[in-house]
């Protein structure tokens, strides 16, 4: 029986290969070996680049000679790491965060895009499946709850600190 290419490449396993690169040139990085890799033909399955883990990018393919030569001509690119990285090091990068998961009732934000941009307000009820947070203003004469999306504001002052503060006075 022969063994054709197609045989041995289906056996093959695809592997992760972590990426150093210049710190904040991350997707450039990654737009940059997409790119050689279409042109030279080196099969790449997927690339990560997450926010969380500055100047380093994933790449998962299945020739790690041929990404290593690559990457010699990619400008932003700094080494890649010896061995192959688990998925599950890195599966929390592949589950979006919240935009309400850090914020409690209680807490004080700051209102940071919208029409209330840079005012301040207490979180008064979290809507977790929408990912909205119903908040009341402190500069308002009249206490009316406003709802605004998780991303809109940034928590300045959290319910624990408060009573820390409270306790220790």
């Amino acid at each position: 029986m022969q063994n054709t290419d197609f045989e041995a490449s289906s056996e093959e396993k695809t592997k992760i290969f972590a990426i150093k690169t210049q710190v904040g040139k991350e997707q450039n990085t990654a737009d940059l070996i997409n790119s050689r890799a279409d042109k030279s033909k080196i099969k790449i399955t997927s690339i990560l680049v997450t926010p969380e883990l500055r100047g380093y990018i994933f790449v998962e393919s299945y020739d790690i000679e041929r990404i290593k030569d690559m990457i010699k001509t990619v400008s932003y690119a700094r080494n890649m790491l010896e061995g192959d990285t688990p998925i599950e090091q890195i599966a929390h990068f592949l589950i979006p965060a919240s935009a309400v998961a850090k914020i409690a009732e209680g807490d004080v934000v700051e209102m940071v895009a919208g029409p209330f941009r840079g005012e301040t307000a207490k979180v008064t009820r979290i809507d977790d499946t929408k990912e909205e947070i119903t908040v009341e203003l402190f500069e308002s004469v009249v206490p009316i709850p406003i709802t605004v999306r998780g991303e809109q504001v940034r928590v300045i002052k959290r319910k624990e600190e408060e009573k820390k503060k409270e306790e220790g006075a």
